[in-house]
């Protein structure tokens, strides 16, 4: 018999939730398995407001927006309505169908559900999900609420339009929270790629900072800002290389450039972590040796001792990532001090990435069964900080401006 698992879910909120946690865990190297996934999503949430590992293509924001204003256009012309969540699902499923023809031969498209909708399916994963949080962020939608609680609380179906059109209109953004755009995104041609007008309004959006949860000098809108940062961003091959890269511009604020410099730092550090967690787990089946990863990281570390030195978890965990649970904010910094150590207690390192699989898992720790077959890679290796969606939504920005 095949594992699984199954859930309970009470919402739809919370069932998306554990779609975007199953997404993340198909892909490679993603797994988190020791526990310094939440410092990692705080770093990126500083870096990347808005941005996740799900997203595909910036144009998701302008349609669901669309499709919203969409609706209400229609009750302000006093025609029939279905409930909103139901013309969301019509719409999203709609609009999978419409762009999966217009790419019938491309399958790296960035089309949400396009496999789905070849196989004339339903649309599970919603754009209007996977983007609800930026689209509040980007002030798209100006709301506190849950893209659920959004759809009950702005459910036209049963409300009766005794306003005047005009009237109406000249409320539209302050009552509904969208910002009104006239962009003709959704009709029957329409293909991922943004028109100069669309890419202007979303680098609008993202260089808007006023939102209280998005930093001032967040580095997505400081890219924006620069054509050379954006160009470093489009020929560097991973996070590490355009944030080294960006750093010896000279060009960010104190800043952004610090948080930059802190995000390097915890993946350098971490990274031993995690090397030592798989020496650990294949000394069991014999089948992978990760010790020249291990003498080179010590390499990489006696290199960057300066800077590991310096390293402050007590600002990252009061400035940044402030949810990261005590005894995860323990394991980091006695990790820190243990390698600074001379000699290193290889064995006290093992100790303590045991202990913190066994604190984070429990019995479903790899590391405390007795037994287990691996042949590759288990766990984060390397944090990107979502640097390949940031580098594909650039890309999108500029290619319009082609």
């Amino acid at each position: 018999m095949n594992a699984g698992f199954g859930w309970i879910d009470f919402s739809d909120e919370q069932r998306e939730y554990v779609h975007a946690v199953i997404d993340m865990m198909s892909a490679s190297g993603t797994v988190d398995e020791i526990g310094v996934g939440s410092a990692r999503d705080s770093i990126a949430d500083w870096l990347f407001p808005g941005i996740s590992t799900i997203q595909t293509r910036p144009k998701y924001f302008i349609i669901i927006t669309e499709i919203l204003l969409n609706y209400i256009q229609l009750y302000i012309k006093n025609k029939k309505l279905i409930p909103l969540e139901k013309y969301l699902t019509q719409e999203e499923n709609r609009i999978m169908y419409v762009l999966a023809g217009n790419y019938p031969n491309k399958d790296k498209t960035g089309v949400i559900g396009i496999n789905v909708a070849r196989n004339n399916g339903e649309l599970v994963r919603k754009a209007s999900f996977i983007y609800w949080n930026g689209l509040r962020l980007h002030g798209f939608i100006n709301t506190h609420l849950s893209r659920s609680e959004y759809v009950k609380a702005f459910d036209l179906s049963e409300n009766l339009n005794d306003g005047d059109e005009q009237e109406i209109n000249e409320n539209f953004e302050y009552n509904f929270g969208i910002k009104a755009h006239q962009l003709e995104t959704i009709h029957e041609d329409m293909t991922m790629e943004l028109t100069r007008q669309q890419a202007k309004f979303l680098r609008d959006q993202f260089l808007d900072t006023s939102h209280p949860d998005k930093q001032n000098h967040n580095l997505l809108s400081e890219i924006l800002k620069n054509q050379k940062l954006e160009e470093i961003i489009l020929n560097a091959d991973n996070f590490r290389k355009a944030a080294e890269a960006i750093l010896e511009s000279s060009i960010l604020p104190d800043e952004t450039r610090a948080i930059i410099r802190l995000a390097l730092d915890f993946d350098l550090l971490l990274h031993g972590a995690h090397i030592r967690y798989n020496i650990q787990l294949h000394r069991k089946s014999g089948s992978k040796d990760y010790n020249d990863l291990w003498i080179e990281w010590l390499n990489d570390i006696e290199d960057s001792k300066r800077n590991i030195e310096s390293f402050s978890f007590n600002i990252l965990f009061s400035e940044v990532a402030k949810r990261v649970d005590p005894r995860t904010q323990v394991f980091m910094k006695t990790w820190q001090e243990e390698v600074l150590k001379v000699p290193i207690d290889i064995q006290r390192l093992d100790d303590l990435v045991y202990r913190q699989e066994i604190n984070k898992k429990g019995a479903k720790a790899k590391l405390a069964l007795k037994d287990g077959e691996y042949d590759s890679w288990v766990g984060l290796n390397g944090l990107e900080y979502r640097f390949s969606i940031v580098k594909n939504l650039i890309n999108d920005l500029q290619v319009s401006y082609a």
